[in-house]
Order: C-alpha cells, then structure tokens, then sequence
C-alpha cells in the first residue's frame, strides 16, 4: 500500500510562528544557568534537521545520529543493521541477504522517507515499490555518521520525505594520509573486503575505497553480490571557497523470492526473482564565507539507476497465477540544482532561503505475461515519464534566550502538471539547568506520485493527486550526573492522507486500477535509555509503542508490529577488546501473502554478538556471531531468515 500525508494546518502564520516567541524572553533568568557553548562542544553539528549547520542540542526536530565509533563496535556490516537500534524506526529484511529490505520511520510506508548520500537523492519512483529505497545494497565503509530526521520534512526536502529523512554522511580526507584493507569471511559463502585511502592531494584532501560483498544461499534461493566504488574530494579546506565532489557507483546482482510469493515456506512455484542494478550518484557543493554577508552554497547533484528484474510471477494455487510473470527494464535520472544562503541578522536571529529545481526522468520498458492469466495475449508494461519541479523555502531560527532555539520555515514546490505544494514546519526546544531539555515540533509533508502508479498500463493511473501527511512530536530528556545517564521520551502523530492503494471495488470486479483512497493515523511513544556507569562500560536501551488505524476499515498496516525494542551492551575489559551485544524484540505483526490465509507475522527476539581485538596502531581482528540465540522467525511470511551464523575478519590500517 502507498500512503501519503495530510494538509491539516493553518500555513500562512507558521513561518511568522518566531514572532510570537518574544514573551519567551521574559521567563525567569534562571533559565540563563545552562551554559549553551558546553552544550554546542558536547554534541555533533548536524546539516540534515536545519537549512544551515546546527549543534545537535540546539536542533528543535526529532533527530538521531549514529556515529562512526557506533559503527564501528557493532561491525557492521551493511546499513540495515544500525538503523534497527534507533526508536521510531522499523527495519525488515525479506529473508536473507538477497530480499529487500526497508525501513519505516513512525508507521510510515518505506516511500515515505527520503534517503540521501552526502544529499544526493536515492529515491527512484519507477520502482514498483513507489520510490523507497532498498537498503540491502548501502555498506558501511565509507560512512562517517548517518543523521536521522524523524517526522514530516518536505519543508526542506519537498516530495517525498512526508515521514523522515536519512542522510549517509561520508568519510573526509584528512591533512595525514591514511589507508585502510580490511577482508572478512564466514559460513554461506560469505566474503566481503574493501581498501579505502585518504589523505592530502596537493591543495585537496581525498578519501577514495572500493568494496565487494558476496553472499550465497543463507536461506533456499537467495544470492547477494555487490560492488561498490567512491570518493571524495576537497578543496582547499579553510578558506572562504570550498569545494565538495563526492560520487558513489554500486553494482549488484541478487536472487530471492519475489515479494507475495510466501517466500521458500509457503511459495508453490520454485522459481526465484532477479534483480540486476547499476546505480550512479554524484554531487558538488560550493560554500562562499563572506564577512558579514552570509554564506552561499551552491549544488548540483546527478543520480541515475538502471536496473533489470526477471519476475516469475506467484501461484495463489498449482497451476494459477495471481500474479503473472513479468521481464522489464528501468532507467532512472534525476538532476537536482539548489543555491541556499545562509545568514545571522544578530544574536537573536538568523534567517536562511533558497531555491532549487529538480528534473527527473524515468522509463519502464518490458512485458507482463497476461496469458499466464488466462488472457489472450501479453502486455507491453513501458511508460516513460518526465516531472520538473522548482521550488523555494525560507527558514528562520529565533534565539530569544542561550538555551532556547525556535524555528519555523516553508517551501513552495511548483511540480509539473500537479498543484502547488506549500509545506510549513516549527519547532522548538528549551534546555533547564537541571539537565531537562523539552522538544516539539509540527511539520506537514507531500509525496507526488510515483512514475510508477502514474504510468503503469496495468494498474496506473494519470489522474492521481499527490499525497500528503501532517504530524507533530513532544518530547522530554533528562540526563543525570553531567550526561553519564539519560532517558529520553518522545509522543509522535502522524496523519497520512490521500494514500494511494488499489480501488477495491474495481478489484472485486476483476480490473485493478490505482486511486487515492485511504487516511492513515499512526501514534506513538519512543523511549530511549543511556548510562555510562564506567568509561569502559555503555548500555543502551531503546524502544517504539506504535498504533495505527486506516480510517474507515478494519484492515490493518503491513509490517507495522505494535512494539519493538531492545539493548545494547558496549564493554571495553582492556584498552585492546571491544565487545558489543545486541538483543532486539519484535511484536506481533500483519502480513499478507499470496499461498496463505495466514495474516500474523509470530514476534522474536533474536540477539547478536561482536568483539574485536587490536593489535598495536595497525591491526585489528574481529568476529561476529549474528542470531546467536539461534531463534527461528521470520519478518515476512514464509520468509525464513539465517538461524546463527559468524563471520570474521581482519583489518590492517597505516
């Protein structure tokens, strides 16, 4: 089911919502007592939540950001996994290695969250999923952090990120060389190994790495093999120019069950989906630092995908199709131009804007097997589909007091052939001297259709209206004894509308047309728990309450569990071993495929062990044990997923 997000706010006072703040500066001045430049050093500077860099602690929206030292403990090993720790977010893999796997950011569909490599797009709307993106394929060697926006952000990121944002950041060149070889090997055929180099390059700093990952069968008919090859350059780093290049080209070829098929459990026919997929991503961004005058940034950003798929359809029943076999071929551009400037009118206030154009370009070309329906013939399933969309935001931050930030913005996008799209978010946080930070924020976001809906000759539909979403959070934190405990709390809505699903009267009269038919509300808590009871010794725990409801029936989301949570043990016994260990539970969830009557998905819970072992500067050997519990469950129906299973490595860095 594809969903999209409400218009439910009054829009024209939001980016005027500052100017309402000014009785703020009148709280008592005992609110003064936090002292906001120790909070900006003890928290990273972020560039995702905000139109400009921000210090975490002064980001009014509901960001995570996972680091490289967390990576790194975890030995991780693709993107999946370290996203599965962060509350609000659900992360499902279908079957082994070789099945896609998606993240949902609040009970939002997998489209609905926009994910970008140093800000370059990843998104392709001529995938048969709507637009989301396939995780399976995004390692992590080449990752500095990943900076998580939880709720609507089309304020900044216009069609698409109606329920969140992540954004890969990448490793940068430093003024000493530095090179990295790390293989790894383990039970199912895996092998993986990259080499990685940075450094200074005349008046540049570079970083560069190219990797290979291959998995065979972890469960009956899966196959996973990726190729990865980046960079990224700069220059000249501390001067009032600077010059960003970053560029990624991914190869992969994988085998699985196709999606409704009951997986290798519950599938009746044998034969297994193929995916082969070319991605490339490039971008440049210029910064000019004028004295007094703001800063400038320029970008341009290019992504193109191709990617053929041999389906073989899915029996409902031995000899009848209910999906028919399909081969088609997908090409994917998008070219993106943004020029944003930043500036700070006085201690009080700053003020930021832009403007950018996107022109995407996607084309199906390829047949349906009808015949395998009973039909007289086959089908042509090509479409070719062009959208050009220029939009313009403005975004304000109001600093009435050291340790209280609010800020409010709104974008216009004007996308071809659809309506304008005016999209408004405010938010504000206030920190008190007994270590409580409060939080909220309010946003609206829009999805245009995917080219996909729109151009299918099958299901699609020309006439469908973009989808919309409206949601706001509230949050709580408390740290004790200078930061080394914290408990986070966090109550979010969302209200998605307009979500575009299958006509189900058509359907019960055997013709399946797409049409904007449901309004989706999902509501929830997310916790979060920290201590770091020893400088050796950090403990984790995180955890999602999620309820939602389609209005108007009784149907249910898919893959959507109720609760999900878990802990995570990071130890350091001697200066040269680092083991971490993870436990994650899952709920209860709906699933639907083909071959079954079956709806519910049985909850686990699964827990994973790393340890790693250095050896001077220069080498480290490390092993990881996943499923160590050796539980047996599934996240789809039929789908079954590895029971333990290791792998290890070693990695030499000079």
């Amino acid at each position: 089911m594809h969903h999209a997000l409400a218009q439910l706010a009054p829009r024209g006072v939001i980016l005027i919502f500052p100017l309402f703040l000014g009785p703020l500066s009148l709280l008592p001045n005992f609110l003064n007592a936090a002292d906001d430049s120790s909070i900006s050093e003890l928290d990273p500077v972020i560039v995702t939540a905000s139109a400009g860099p921000t210090a975490l602690a002064r980001t009014p929206a509901s960001v995570a950001v996972i680091s490289r030292d967390q990576i790194d403990r975890q030995e991780a090993n693709r993107l999946s996994t370290v996203l599965q720790q962060i509350p609000g977010l659900y992360v499902d893999e279908m079957g082994g290695r070789g099945g896609i796997s998606s993240v949902y950011i609040r009970g939002g569909d997998p489209n609905f969250t926009v994910i970008m490599i140093d800000g370059i797009r990843l998104n392709d709307p001529t995938n048969q999923r709507g637009g989301s993106v396939d995780l399976s394929t995004l390692t992590t060697e080449r990752i500095d952090r990943i900076e998580i926006v939880r709720g609507p952000a089309s304020a900044l990121y216009g069609s698409d990120a109606m329920g969140g944002v992540i954004n890969i950041i990448t490793r940068r060149g430093q003024s000493k060389g530095k090179h990295r070889l790390q293989v790894e090997g383990g039970q199912f055929g895996y092998t993986r190994g990259f080499l990685q180099a940075s450094g200074p390059l005349e008046s540049l700093t570079y970083t560069s790495s190219i990797s290979y990952t291959r998995n065979d069968a972890q469960v009956d008919g899966d196959q996973f093999d990726l190729a990865t090859v980046s960079g990224r350059l700069e220059w000249p780093q501390g001067t009032p120019l600077t010059v960003q290049l970053t560029g990624q080209y991914t190869k992969s070829d994988v085998r699985s069950f196709p999606e409704g098929s009951g997986g290798p459990r519950l599938a009746i026919l044998r034969d297994t989906e193929q995916r082969n997929t070319d991605e490339a991503a490039l971008g440049i961004l210029v910064t000019q630092n004028g004295d007094g005058e703001g800063t400038h940034q320029f970008s341009a950003t290019l992504f193109h995908r191709s990617q053929d798929v041999e389906n073989p359809g899915v029996l409902s029943a031995p000899d009848t199709f209910q999906i028919p076999p399909a081969t088609f071929t997908t090409n994917f551009t998008q070219f993106r131009l943004l020029w944003k400037h930043l500036r700070t009118l006085s201690k009080e206030w700053s003020l930021a804007g832009g403007l950018q154009l996107n022109r995407e370009h996607g084309e199906r070309t390829g047949v349906q097997q009808l015949s395998a329906l009973g039909q007289s013939s086959d089908q042509r399933s090509d479409f070719q589909k062009t959208r050009t969309t220029p939009a313009g935001f403005v975004e304000a931050s109001f600093f009435p007091l050291p340790n209280v930030t609010v800020t409010s913005g709104i974008r216009l996008d004007v996308p071809e052939e659809f309506p304008v799209q005016v999209s408004p978010r405010a938010a504000l946080i206030v920190h008190f001297p007994s270590e409580t930070t409060l939080r909220g924020s309010y946003g609206e976001g829009f999805k245009l259709p995917s080219f996909n809906a729109l151009g299918d000759p099958l299901i699609g539909n020309s006439a469908l209206e973009a989808e919309s979403s409206v949601g706001w959070d509230a949050g709580i934190r408390q740290e004790l004894n200078q930061g080394k405990y914290g408990i986070e709390m966090t109550y979010f809505y969302n209200r998605f509308s307009d979500l575009i699903d299958l006509d189900p009267n058509l359907a019960r009269q055997g013709t399946f047309k797409l049409i904007n038919l449901n309004t989706v509300v999902t509501q929830g808590i997310e916790l979060s728990l920290d201590a770091r009871p020893l400088p050796s010794l950090h403990l984790k725990g995180y955890f999602t309450y999620l309820d939602s409801d389609i209005r108007g029936t009784s149907d249910q989301l898919r893959n959507r569990p109720r609760y999900s949570g878990g802990f995570v043990i990071d130890a350091q016994p001697i200066p040269s071993l680092k083991i971490r260990g993870d436990v994650r539970a899952v709920g209860e969830r709906f699933d639907l495929q083909i071959p079954t009557d079956q709806q519910s998905v049985p909850g686990y819970i699964k827990a994973d062990l790393a340890a790693t072992l250095y050896f001077g500067k220069s080498w480290k050997l490390f092993g990881v044990v996943e499923n160590v519990t050796n539980t047996t469950y599934e996240e789809f129906l039929g789908f079954g997923t590895p029971k333990a299973w290791f792998r290890f490595g070693v990695e030499y860095t000079s």
